[in-house]
Parts: structure tokens; C-alpha cells; sequence
């Protein structure tokens, strides 16, 4: 029996477990026994969920919990956490993130690609170059220059070197998500995606969709706003396109829900967040999000879903990039909609903040600040929020301490240890830019 025949659920089961992020240890664990350039040959269709769960538990975990710390979506007030928000970090704090990225999911996916590849398993094929762009673009938007081009070529290539954001990485990303949309257009081959494919269960049609937001996201980075507000419009057309994962819960839980389990305390509702939405009146999002950050919160429930990209964001990248003020102010307030309803709240309750003229002033009227304010809170938790916040430098922040507010991470201890080829060593990384941040 193929496992996309087998039920969701089951599919879950069996990989999430070596995934989900829910102590001390695992969050910050050194993996160095593992051997990230030895890929394991498993049937596609076995490969491919975990693969997704991988770069979706990834996303809800450090990159997630670090970045928005970064920007003050959250703060760290215990433990190890208190240092972070303080940026008192150490490289060896993302080793666990980097190795994640690399072993489950850049190593895997060679091995995909060429299964795919070679039994002309197109959509498959398409599936796994819109992920691999994803994944690609969430580790280089953090760590600037990494491996892509030797990385995951076995112990022929043990130190792969750093190939540039702006001339290599990036580039890639575009021709990965082209390549795709290509792909999804031609015939499917002998193997049809289905329920292995925990995202869109073989939807081809959604992954399209997802693709063309994915290109987006790319060009926004790049201050390319006609090609962002293109690609928006060909993108997801409403929260049920949005490309993401529903963990089950019952010990399959989602990363949030994870960590302020095992970590309850740690971290909580940052105080200039609280302020930015109370000056909005902003008290219905505050009476869900604003609450103490353990197993009974309501919106970091362990059967929360996990988007990768999402309808509110396109919403807002029409809404910052348009020229038109009809178009601009239309998905404006389809982004902080969907952001209402991404939480549970009403009609009612949207309706009711988007009639004061601090948050709608009108198509004529609407500035760049409200829109990128809107997205800020909107995005909540969300680590395409710190891209967005070093693009345009809204919200003004505060540093916790110090003059400078980090852009970027550390690279990984175990780089510096293990590949000839890492860059030296750089006490002031953490606040230096990556190549579109400009």
C-alpha cells in the first residue's frame, strides 16, 4: 500500500515525533552525531511529509521564538530566554535550527529531486523545488551567505562552501519557484501526490497559488514592487489556499504550544506590541493574544495551525505595493480581516476596530505606516515579520539594550568548528545586514 494512501493522521504520527521542538534540550540541542551530508534513499512518497513537517515545525519553532523576539512581538523575562531578549546570544544557539534546515530538509530533498527527476514524477518534482525555494529563502534571510551549492553532497564535499545571497542564493529561488510552476502545468507521471502530502493533499492547483506567493515574498525583499504586486494577485485568494499544516494535538503538538509548556514563563507578550494596539484601541486581538503564554492560551492551542505563507500576507503586499488607492485600501482591510479571523474573532469585531479613522482613514488617506503597522500586528508570530520590519523600519523599535536591534543570526557553532570554509568568526554579526537588506 502507497503511503498517500494511508490516513493523515497515521502519517503525522510517524514522523512528527522526530520534529516537534517541546523542551530545553531539544531546543537547543547539539546534534553533532548526526551526519548532515549522508541522505538516506526512502521511497518519494515518504520522504516528502517529512520533509514538510520539518520546514513547518522549524518555522514555528526558533525561527519563530527569535525573531519576533527581535522585533518585540514577544520578549524573553526567564531563563536563558531574559539573555536572548537582551541579545546575549552565542553561536552555538543555532545550531539545532541550521541542522534541522540542512539534514531534514536541503540533504532529503536532493535525494527527492532526483527520484523525481529521473522517474519523471513531475509534480512531485514541482511540490519539492517550492519547497526547497522556501526553505532556502527562510535560512539565507537570517543567516546571509550559506551553503546551497555543495551542501548535502555527502563526505565528497565535507566543508561546502558559502555561496552569496545576492548573486547565488536568491537567483536560485526564482528559477526553483519557475521551474515549479512549470512543472505543475505538465502531466503528473506514473505517482500522483495526495495525503503524503500533508499541506495541500496533491491539491496541484494550491500549490500554484503558493508558489506564485512565494515569488511574492522574493520580490518584495528585493524592493521590486510591480513583480511583488504581480505575483500577490496570481497568489493565495483566501485563508483556505493558505500553505501551512493543522497539528492533530494529543502529544502531536504545535510548536508554540510546545514551548510554553515546557518552557512556561520564558517568554510572554511584548509590552511595545501591547502599546502599538492599545494606542489603536485594539482590545479584541489583545484579549486573545495578549494572555499568559501557557498550555491554556487561546490562540497557542496544541492543535493550532502552522501557515508557511498566508492570504493576510499577500493582502498586505497588494496593500503596500499598489499604486492604485482603491486596490491598496481593499486589501488593506482584507488583511487585517483575515488577521481577525486567523484568531477567531467576528465580523463584528473587525467591523467595529476598522470604523476608527486611526486604523481606516479612507483610500486617499492611508499611509504606508498604518499599512506596514497593520502587517506588524497582523503577522503576529510570524518570522516573515522581522524581513518586513528590516525592509521598511516599521514600528519604530527601541533596542533592549545598546544602540542596534539585530538583523540578522549568528552562524552556527558547529560551522565554525567543522567547515573549513565558515566565515571567521564576527562578535557583531548579529547586527550586521544580509545582502537585500539594504
Amino acid at each position: 500500500m502507497k503511503l498517500k494512501d494511508i490516513n493523515l493522521k497515521n502519517i503525522f504520527v510517524l514522523f512528527a515525533s522526530a520534529f516537534i521542538i517541546v523542551s530545553c534540550e531539544s531546543y537547543f540541542e547539539d546534534t553533532d552525531n548526526a551526519d548532515p551530508n549522508a541522505p538516506i534513499s526512502v521511497p518519494i512518497d515518504v520522504a516528502l511529509p517529512a520533509i514538510e513537517l520539518a520546514i513547518v515545525d522549524s518555522k514555528g519553532g526558533l525561527y519563530s521564538n527569535f525573531n519576533t523576539m527581535f522585533i518585540q512581538h514577544v520578549e524573553g523575562v526567564e531563563r536563558q530566554w531574559e539573555s536572548f531578549n537582551k541579545y546575549d546570544i552565542q553561536p552555538v544557539r543555532f545550531n539545532q535550527p541550521w541542522t534541522q534546515m540542512y539534514e531534514k530538509v536541503f540533504t532529503e530533498l536532493r535525494v527527492v529531486n532526483k527520484e523525481a527527476t529521473d522517474d519523471g514524477l513531475n509534480h512531485y518534482l514541482g511540490i519539492a523545488k517550492t519547497l526547497e525555494a522556501y526553505a532556502l529563502m527562510m535560512v539565507t534571510d537570517v543567516f546571509g551567505d550559506v551553503p546551497y551549492t555543495q551542501a548535502g553532497l555527502g563526505q565528497e564535499t565535507p566543508s561546502p562552501i558559502y555561496d552569496s545571497q545576492n548573486t547565488v542564493l536568491y537567483p536560485a529561488i526564482r528559477t526553483l519557484l519557475t521551474d515549479a510552476l512549470v512543472l505543475f502545468d505538465s502531466s503528473a507521471g506514473a505517482l500522483t501526490p495526495g495525503s503524503d502530502d500533508v499541506i495541500y493533499g496533491g491539491n496541484i492547483a494550491k500549490w500554484k497559488l503558493a508558489a506564485h506567493s512565494i515569488l511574492a515574498r522574493y520580490y518584495l525583499h528585493l524592493g521590486d514592487n510591480a513583480n511583488a504586486l504581480a505575483e500577490a494577485k496570481m497568489g493565495l485568494a483566501s485563508r483556505g489556499d493558505n500553505m501551512g499544516f493543522t497539528y492533530p494535538g494529543s502529544g502531536n503538538d504545535a510548536p508554540w504550544y510546545g514551548f510554553n509548556t515546557e518552557r512556561e514563563g520564558d517568554l510572554e507578550f511584548h509590552p511595545t506590541l501591547r502599546g502599538i494596539m492599545q494606542g489603536l484601541n485594539d482590545t479584541d486581538r489583545l484579549g486573545v493574544l495578549d494572555v499568559t503564554f501557557n498550555a491554556s492560551h487561546p490562540y497557542f492551542t496544541n492543535n493550532q495551525r502552522e501557515d508557511l505563507i498566508s492570504y493576510r500576507e499577500m493582502q498586505f503586499i497588494i496593500a503596500e505595493t499598489s499604486t492604485d488607492p482603491a486596490e491598496k485600501h481593499t486589501a488593506y482591510l482584507n488583511g487585517i480581516r483575515a488577521s481577525f479571523e486567523e484568531i477567531g474573532l467576528s465580523t463584528t469585531e473587525y467591523n467595529t476596530y476598522v470604523a476608527q479613522t486611526s486604523v481606516d482613514p479612507g483610500a486617499r488617506s492611508l499611509t504606508m505606516d498604518q499599512i506596514m503597522t497593520q502587517k506588524y500586528i497582523g503577522m503576529f508570530v510570524q518570522p516573515e515579520a522581522f524581513s518586513d520590519w528590516r525592509r521598511t523600519g516599521i514600528p519604530a523599535l527601541t533596542p533592549v539594550t545598546g544602540t542596534s536591534i539585530p538583523r540578522r543570526w549568528y552562524y552556527p557553532e558547529n560551522e565554525y568548528l567543522f567547515n573549513d570554509n565558515a566565515p571567521d568568526r564576527d562578535d557583531d554579526l548579529l547586527f550586521q545586514r544580509v545582502g537585500w537588506d539594504n
